[in-house]
């Protein structure tokens, strides 16, 4: 009986964990070399800034969108506390032409470990 609470304890926390989402569209034309960044937020933008080397003339474009729930409206998630507070998604353009998307839910505040395994993810799935 013991060996089954403690398997269910550890399913719990592991299906808490923030997962990265991520989807490839299609593969650049040439090697990624340089990227321009486009960021909505200063965090998210200070934090990216410590990843890469960003440029201002690139052909690759690393977009990022962020959102901070900052009042939860659903009756659901504040009675389970299941909702999310926010999320980071990066998206890599060659030109006009997505080329990868990845996405992260997290709990709490935005911290730089998020941003961390976020860029990393598209790092290795992009061969930058």
């Amino acid at each position: 009986m013991k060996r089954v609470i403690f398997v269910f304890i550890a399913l719990f926390f592991i299906g808490c964990r923030e997962r990265v989402y991520k989807k490839l569209y299609a593969k650049p034309h040439h090697h990624i070399d340089c990227l321009t960044l486009h960021s909505d937020n200063p965090l998210t933008t200070y934090f990216l800034e410590q990843e890469f080397n960003f440029t201002q003339q690139c052909p690759f474009i690393l977009k990022t969108t962020s959102h901070f729930i900052t009042v939860c409206t659903s009756a659901r998630a504040r009675s389970l506390g299941s909702d999310f507070d926010g999320y980071l998604r990066l998206e890599l353009y060659e030109g006009k032409r997505l080329l990868y998307r990845n996405q992260l839910d997290f709990k709490g505040c935005l911290k730089k470990e998020d941003v961390h395994r976020l860029f990393q993810a598209m790092k290795k799935d992009m061969m930058l």
